[in-house]
């Protein structure tokens, strides 16, 4: 077991963490918010394409096959 971090070290190791979710979130909504970009959604029609578009989803990064 590790031993207990100083007040000190404890605020360095909440910084180290939080600042890059924080960076992540505010561009993200920057993004969605300033520049109009729309939100992300999952594919909800597996049964009207079956389970193939949603690989095919996931391995082209986004894309499906009509946009290739």
């Amino acid at each position: 077991m590790a031993p207990k971090l100083t007040p000190q070290a404890q605020r360095w190791r909440t910084i180290i963490f939080t600042l890059p979710i924080m960076g992540v979130t505010s561009f993200v909504l920057y993004k969605r918010l300033v520049l109009g970009e729309p939100r992300r959604t999952l594919p909800t029609d597996l049964e009207k394409h079956g389970h193939e578009k949603v690989v095919d989803i996931y391995t082209a990064g986004g894309e499906g096959k009509e946009s290739r």
